[in-house]
């Protein structure tokens, strides 16, 4: 009552001054206008996903600040007839030169480099000596002789300076002259981060604009009836996009850069955004209709809807705010940024919109009642309904028989659902850096690299053997394992065995370069790398936890830890499954106690989450039918399910209670689907057209989250009108 008699003040205070509220609104939309033209875009970092202070993310991190490097480098392919020869090779010395000059790049490594080096910091006259070195010593570098690679070691860890270093990379292999006949290409996972926002920046704008246009068409279908003004019908989606503006305009002011994940949010929010302004509006013209005069209607719509509207936009953040619960900070951002939206959406819906009903609309409600009532007849829609009410009334245990099916074989489905942990697989295939990476794994093999950093008294001859004999011992044992490199192997490739003695191995030390010293050696730890063909997130689990038995095996008493990205996929996948059985319990929980809450009734707490278990179902044999497998996107949808698809259900299970005090149960079934369904319909589209928006995205990852979004409004509709009805009869005739 209490917060009734607060929506009655505001409705006043509005119809009193339309024009302060609607002045005030536009400079504060202005205002976040002006600083969301101040909104960057950025790539995606595996950090996001992790929680402040995870162990595995924390060894990560170790092993990049130790070695110097970021766990993944940029790759230059020199590509021609022959590259082994001494013009090809000045050229990769001219390049590397220029590339160490650019801050962040803490070595080039390259055939040519390697030999200069051994060579007394110049190229060998003699091209067969050339070919003969490189053969020795820089094989690894040649996989062929019509390709070369060049490796750039990376510095600095700050992902935007990261995707900085990589542009300019780029444009230095671009105006460095080449010899006639060679092409050089440029990939690895910093230069993919830089094409991902480039592609992210253009597919915002696409993706949001089909979301309006979406709005347009399903506003002029479904909500055009609902007003006496047709123009009046698109009121709705200003609010939308005016707490979009008010949203990208924050993020520059908390320091937020829009990344694929955050991006997605927008066209969301245009979707979700209109149902509230929508429900408040349509109230007000059915006032009108009835020739309530225009302050009583905004009286009437504010604070009759008001309640009901701030319900529902509630359990939708509930369902988003669960994402926040895993402390995984790029979840939470995404659930914190898509509740705050919602919030200013209801905030604009009941101030600026009734402010500005009151201002366009100038008639007195006694015109076109007698034309509406003869232009109304029945719609396709309303004999769809029609058909659901009858067939829902009649079949009530088949209904409720199919749900528990779809709910059983949907738990079955969920186990078998598989995890992608491997974020490139989130990314468009046809990414030049994408295309090229996938070319230099058919070459050099898979790419999914484990380290092993051990820890040494010392780096001397007795390390090394034992560390060769570690990595002997893995390669030998693990099917997957297909190569190691380490210190021993690298020393191997310059001497042609183990050194027999300390004095010895600080000979070839000093002989081999620094650039390429430092990636196997810190202080008093060896690095050891292991390259394996994991290219799935059960293989990583498996080899993980394959190689750190061997190593405890083996024993390496003086400590060591294994990390580089598969450890951190594996890891993640575990994270996911986690996250998102808690996000599901916590949205489940939460709105179970608002909803008692507010009706101080178990049964009217639990009955509209029969609805969305079933869609809860739908989805797991969705996903298990299509072979689809859950993304760091994905596993929030039970929870988003949650939130926006049980709206539906309140909406009918309160219209069957008020028409059950009039009517048998099942006429109370019928008059309520045929009454309400119209509006949760025109609800449900709106919400299904924000999501669907992101189906025109390349990025697999949000195209597969907008179609398994719109699969759940959707069937969330379906269970409101035949699922949430049918148990109300059920368990009436039970009691």
């Amino acid at each position: 009552m209490r917060f009734e008699n607060f929506l009655e003040k505001i409705s006043k205070f509005i119809t009193k001054r339309p024009g302060l509220v609607v002045s005030v609104t536009a400079l504060v939309v202005i205002i976040f206008l002006i600083s969301a033209s101040q909104t960057e875009f950025t790539s995606i970092e595996y950090e996001r996903y992790f929680p402040i202070g995870d162990p595995v993310y924390k060894n990560l991190q170790l092993y990049e600040k130790d070695f110097g490097v970021r766990a993944e480098g940029v790759y230059i392919m020199i590509k021609g007839d022959n590259v082994v020869n001494r013009e090809t090779y000045e050229y990769m010395l001219r390049l590397g030169e220029s590339l160490k000059n650019l801050e962040g790049v803490g070595g080039v490594t390259s055939p040519a480099s390697i030999i200069a080096e051994l060579n007394g910091g110049v190229l060998p006259s003699d091209e067969s000596q050339i070919r003969y070195l490189t053969d020795l010593y820089a094989h690894q570098f040649v996989p062929k002789k019509t390709l070369a690679l060049m490796l750039v070691t990376i510095t600095v860890t700050d992902l935007d300076k990261t995707m900085e270093l990589a542009e300019q990379i780029e444009r230095v292999v671009k105006f460095t002259h080449r010899p006639t006949g060679v092409t050089t290409e440029v990939t690895g996972s910093p230069v993919l981060s830089y094409q991902i926002v480039k592609v992210s920046e253009r597919e915002t704008g696409m993706t949001t604009t089909a979301s309006i246009i979406a709005m347009i068409v399903l506003l002029a279908v479904t909500f055009s009836g609902a007003v006496r003004k047709k123009y009046m019908a698109f009121t709705p989606l200003i609010i939308s996009i005016f707490s979009v503006i008010v949203i990208v305009g924050l993020l520059p002011l908390a320091g937020i850069k829009l990344d694929p994940d955050i991006s997605a949010t927008l066209p969301i929010l245009i979707g979700l955004a209109i149902e509230y302004a929508a429900q408040i509006q349509n109230r007000y013209e059915h006032e009108r209709m009835r020739k309530v005069d225009r302050d009583n209607s905004i009286l009437i719509a504010v604070t009759r809807t008001g309640l009901a509207v701030i319900l529902a936009m509630l359990t939708t953040v509930i369902g988003f705010m669960s994402m926040a619960t895993t402390l995984i900070p790029g979840l939470a951002l995404f659930g914190i940024i898509m509740s705050l939206g919602l919030i200013i959406a209801y905030i604009f819906s009941i101030t600026f919109l009734p402010a500005i009903l009151k201002i366009l609309d100038r008639e007195e409600g006694k015109k076109k009642t007698k034309e509406a009532k003869e232009k109304r007849e029945v719609g396709i829609l309303e004999r769809i309904l029609t058909s659901v009410a009858t067939l829902t009334a009649s079949k009530p245990k088949v209904i409720l028989a199919l749900a528990l099916i779809v709910i059983i074989f949907g738990a079955y489905a969920n186990t078998q659902i598989k995890l992608e942990t491997d974020t490139k697989k989130y990314f468009p295939q046809n990414l030049p850096a994408m295309v090229k990476f996938k070319e230099l794994e058919n070459v050099m093999g898979k790419q999914y690299i484990y380290t092993t950093v051990l820890s040494a008294d010392d780096v001397g001859v007795d390390e090394l053997k034992r560390m060769n004999e570690l990595g002997n011992y893995i390669v030998n044992k693990e099917d997957m394992v297909y190569k190691c490199d380490s210190l021993s192997s690298l020393i191997k490739d310059y001497l042609g065995r183990l050194p027999k003695s300390d004095a010895e191995l600080s000979t070839i030390l000093s002989m081999i370069p620094k650039d390429i010293l430092k990636r196997y050696v810190s202080g008093h730890t060896i690095a050891l790398y292991l390259y394996t063909t994991a290219d799935t997130h059960d293989k990583r689990v498996e080899l993980t936890e394959y190689i750190d038995r061997d190593v405890r095996f083996f024993g390496w008493h003086e400590g060591y830890y294994i990390t580089g990205m598969p450890v951190i996929m594996s890891h993640l996948g575990e994270i996911m499954l986690n996250s998102q059985t808690q996000m599901t319990l916590v949205a489940y929980g939460l709105i179970v106690l608002l909803l008692f809450a507010t009706y101080r009734s178990i049964v009217r707490a639990v009955v509209p989450l029969l609805a969305i278990t079933t869609v809860i179902g739908v989805l797991n044999t969705t996903m298990f039918l299509a072979g689809m497998k859950q993304t760091l996107m994905s596993i929030a949808i039970n929870a988003i399910t949650l939130g926006l698809g049980i709206d539906f259900s309140i909406h009918m299970a309160e219209r069957y209670a008020e028409e059950r005090e009039r009517h048998s149960p099942v006429k109370a079934v019928k008059v309520a689907i045929e009454e309400t369904g119209k509006a949760i319909v025109t609800s449900a589209l709106t919400m299904a057209g924000g999501f669907g928006a992101l189906m025109l995205s390349t990025f697999p990852m949000l195209w597969d989250f907008g179609f398994l979004s719109f699969i759940a409004i959707i069937f969330s509709l379906i269970g409101a009108l035949t699922v949430v009805p049918a148990f109300l009869m059920i368990t009436e005739k039970l009691r």
